[in-house]
């Protein structure tokens, strides 16, 4: 696994054990379909929340919300779709959500 994969996968797990902490219940994690892949679902008082997880180690490109443009946005929508088509129940509200993690380090640290 490369270091940015596992930075991102680390990422993801603390993205997942947050949402717990805040009452969610992880549906599926890395859904991925035709349409394209959502990082975490989630479920809290019956809304389920399709969740992107972004992390940099630094805001060099812009803060991490940035990387999620229109298209991306447009992909996670329709796999959001067809996610629920899949499951077969019927909602009344969604929410789309996208959580920034930045991870702070020391580089070039000489003893």
């Amino acid at each position: 696994m490369t270091g940015k994969r596992k930075t991102g996968s680390i990422g993801e797990e603390l993205a997942a054990s947050i949402l717990q902490s805040k009452g969610y219940y992880i549906l599926r994690r890395n859904f991925t379909c035709p349409y394209g892949e959502i990082d975490i679902i989630a479920v809290k008082n019956n809304v389920p929340a399709f969740i992107e997880v972004k992390v940099r180690s630094n805001n060099r490109y812009g803060e991490p919300c940035e990387a999620v443009d229109i298209k991306k946005q447009r992909r996670i929508k329709n796999a959001a779709r067809y996610f629920i088509a899949q499951c077969g129940r019927k909602y009344e509200k969604f929410d789309f959500q996208v959580m920034e993690i930045t991870v702070n380090h020391i580089e070039d640290l000489e003893f």
